[in-house]
């Protein structure tokens, strides 16, 4: 796949070299670039395009958001393959990098995140230049910032670049099908919780076995640890559509017709909202459930908080 893993390793040791010659002045300018595929900063800009710029353009970046997102989380979980300092002891991450790079390796979760954030807004605003080769740069530096970095494979970024690519491909003829004809969005909705159903049982018994020939001395990843990133993609998945389906069907919110100042007051304070709520929620539901569904619970209300909840108060405020 892309050449052979040797030649990977080859590679990731260059920018290695490049790294320890120039004394890591660089390391701070990748360790940032890579927070652009983190889920905070996506789903700041996701929610900023949803709330108060274009409706559809962020309904279609959500769309994405949420299918690759757990799309990504299958595929690692399928594949099961090491991080390149497992395959090749020669490979030397950045250590402060290593804390945020305890699961399987491919494909790139941050590339994916980038690539359905970012990626998403440069499909949709493909006739705009500036917007297309801005997002298109971001989707590059974070998937470049993996390399660099040293946690992932030339072979995790690019596969996750294409899977980003076939899934706008997909979303953008599903939203077509579904805005055609009325009830569509039912028949897609109670299709993809029955595909749920099948991928997180599919999910869960890969868990319980890997768990058998767990070795915590010899392997990196925790079957336990993955099982909670499968719970909380599961939980945001579900707050994405279930959040939709209920504004498309009883909120039908529009971009705030208010001043520039008013507008950018109000997705500001939804914005800080978005953040108190996803540190409240951590804080609470860790105390009292087990991990795996307080993941899943955070990640569902956070989705939700953004795709209903805020647009009905924004609707709301239309009144006042």
């Amino acid at each position: 796949m892309f050449g052979t893993m040797e030649l990977q390793i080859q590679y990731l040791l260059l920018l290695q070299h490049f790294r320890e010659i120039t004394h890591g002045i660089f390391d701070g300018f990748f360790m940032a670039a890579t927070w652009f595929g983190e889920i905070i900063i996506p789903l700041t800009f996701l929610s900023i395009v949803y709330w108060g710029i274009n409706k559809k353009a962020g309904r279609f970046i959500f769309f994405n958001f949420g299918l690759t997102l757990y799309v990504n989380v299958f595929l690692k979980m399928t594949a099961c393959i090491k991080r390149p300092w497992l395959i090749d002891s020669r490979v030397c991450p950045i250590e402060k990098a290593l804390p945020a790079a305890d699961g399987y390796s491919f494909p790139s979760g941050h590339t994916a995140g980038a690539m359905s954030s970012w990626g998403a807004a440069a499909y949709w605003w493909w006739k705009n230049k500036a917007i297309r080769y801005t997002m298109i740069a971001i989707v590059l530096l974070v998937a470049f910032s993996r390399n660099y970095i040293g946690v992932h494979t030339p072979q995790d970024v690019i596969v996750s670049i294409a899977v980003g690519i076939v899934l706008m491909f997909f979303v953008d003829k599903l939203l077509n099908w579904i805005d055609k004809k009325p009830n569509r969005d039912i028949i897609f909705y109670f299709a993809l919780l029955a595909l749920t159903t099948i991928l997180y049982i599919y999910l869960h018994l890969k868990c319980c076995v890997q768990m058998e020939t767990y070795d915590s001395l010899k392997d990196l990843v925790n079957p336990l640890e993955m099982k909670h990133g499968v719970y909380s993609k599961i939980g945001f998945m579900l707050g994405v559509f279930t959040g939709w389906i209920l504004e498309k069907r009883f909120i039908n919110f529009q971009i705030p017709q208010k001043t520039t100042q008013k507008r950018v007051c109000l997705i500001a304070a939804g914005i800080v909202i978005l953040y108190v709520l996803m540190m409240f929620l951590n804080k609470i539901f860790i105390l009292f459930i087990a991990k795996h569904l307080a993941a899943a619970i955070i990640a569902f209300l956070t989705a939700f908080y953004i795709t209903c909840i805020y647009p009905a108060i924004l609707k709301i405020s239309e009144r006042f």
